[in-house]
Parts: C-alpha cells; sequence; structure tokens
C-alpha cells in the first residue's frame, strides 16, 4: 500500500513515519511503502513525472510555500481517490478545506493511538472499495463479493474453492492460494493452515489447534500458524468492539 508525508516540518515528518510503520508491522499481509516529501510543489511534480499516486497522504495544512489545501485542490484534479488525511495544528478548519473530501483530520503534536485508528480506518476504506475476488471458469469472467466468502480452500495445489454463503458448483477455480491472500482483506481474512483461508466474520469459536465456524465447519490451525491466527484474531475482535478502528 503506497502512504505518502507531504510536511515542510522534517521533525513531525519522522515521527509520523515511525509511527505508521510500527503500526503496518501488526497487520499480516500488508506490505506499507512510505514516501516523505517536504512540500507540496515537490508532491506534485513526483506525481506528475514518476505518475506516483499514494492511496493515504498525510498533508499539512500549513505549509510554508504551498499550503495543504491548495495542494490538495491540484491532486484532485489529477486524483479523486487518494485519502486525504489532514495534519494540522489547529482545531479549527476553513471551509474551504472540505472542497477536497479530506478523509480525516489529526492535531500535532500527533498521538499513536490516533494514528493508529485513522490509518487503519483508511486501509479499511480503501480494501473495502476492492472488495471482490475474480476468477476464470469455463471462458467466463467470475466475481465474488469478499463479504460472501467463509473460507478459501486449496485443492491438489492447483485449484481453489471458494466456500460461501450460497455454494454453487462453479465456485472451483484453477488458481493459487498464495495469489489469492494478496487480494483479500488482511484485517478478515487469515491463513489457518498451509492451504486454508478463513473469513473473521464466520468464526464461532477460535482455540489454540481449531477453528468452529458458524457454518458448522471446524477447520485445523496447523503448527507454524498458531501465533499469526490468534493475533489476527485479537486485532479483529478490537477493531469490532471499537478499540482500533
Amino acid at each position: 500500500m503506497k502512504v505518502a508525508i507531504c510536511d515542510d516540518d522534517l521533525n513531525h515528518c519522522g515521527i509520523l513515519e515511525r509511527y505508521l510503520l510500527n503500526i503496518s508491522k501488526k497487520y499480516i499481509n500488508l506490505i506499507v511503502d512510505i514516501d516523505v516529501y517536504q512540500s507540496g510543489e515537490e508532491l506534485l511534480q513526483i506525481i506528475e513525472t514518476e505518475k506516483v499516486r499514494p492511496q493515504i497522504l498525510f498533508l499539512d495544512m500549513e505549509m510554508e510555500q504551498m499550503n495543504g489545501i491548495e495542494t490538495a485542490r491540484k491532486l484532485r484534479s489529477k486524483d479523486r481517490s487518494m485519502l486525504i488525511i489532514y495534519v494540522t495544528s489547529y482545531d479549527k478548519y476553513t471551509l474551504s478545506s472540505f472542497e477536497v473530501s479530506p478523509f480525516r483530520y489529526l492535531l500535532k503534536p500527533v498521538d499513536f493511538e490516533k494514528i493508529e485508528q485513522v490509518f487503519s480506518a483508511a486501509v479499511d476504506d480503501i480494501l473495502n472499495n476492492h472488495a471482490s475476488l475474480f476468477f476464470k471458469h469455463n471462458h467466463e469472467q467470475i466475481q465474488i463479493n469478499c463479504e460472501e466468502v467463509i473460507s478459501i480452500v486449496s485443492e491438489n495445489g492447483r485449484m481453489l474453492r471458494i466456500i460461501t454463503k450460497e455454494e454453487r458448483p462453479q465456485n472451483l477455480f484453477y488458481a493459487k492460494i498464495k495469489d489469492i491472500e494478496k487480494q483479500l482483506n488482511p484485517f478478515v481474512f487469515v491463513k489457518v493452515n498451509q492451504g486454508t483461508i478463513i473469513n473473521l466474520n464466520f468464526v464461532h469459536i477460535i482455540s489454540s489447534d481449531e477453528v468452529h465456524m458458524t457454518t458448522g465447519e471446524i477447520i485445523s490451525i496447523s503448527r507454524g500458524r498458531k501465533k499469526a491466527v490468534k493475533e489476527a484474531y485479537s486485532l479483529y475482535v478490537k477493531r469490532k468492539i471499537g478499540i482500533c478502528l
């Protein structure tokens, strides 16, 4: 996931970057690439010349040269989907900031817990906007909504069976589980053994060795995945009850 920080205060950039790197380590399968820019002009130039489009931008509102609002206006002429998170020293915002559809505001000095909440919400928003899996079946393109997926099971190393709320015969596809895993929301889906990924929304009971799904299915957790599954489910529960949004 591409993230950018644009702020003329290098000390603040360093703190925010360290926070984001520490937060990203908690999330399974989420690779965060962070770029830092010291001015709106530098950010716009790089985006224009290298066609680099961050998905999430932490943007200082009070930069000495081009301020955050003007920078955001120019960005919006090129990209309407980028999530802009304003970082400011003031708790009052001018009406002009709303025209660029900011995702959130953060007050300086930045607080780790607030950044974790905002960053997690931004990642959720991005992943939920691409929450479908795409497969080919008999020369047809099949789209499956990730919310319907209960589990994904590898069969013979060459095929995947997609278990959904409504079982359909065409839910068997030629694909590798490691490739599908990259498309899934790491906050919701977790690999419990070498050949099985589950949707945590359908977990009924989870122990150190097994997962009992709401469908009645019992899935074994491999020894090497126990810690990762435990951590993923703990984070999932916290997010559900609002501890880490």
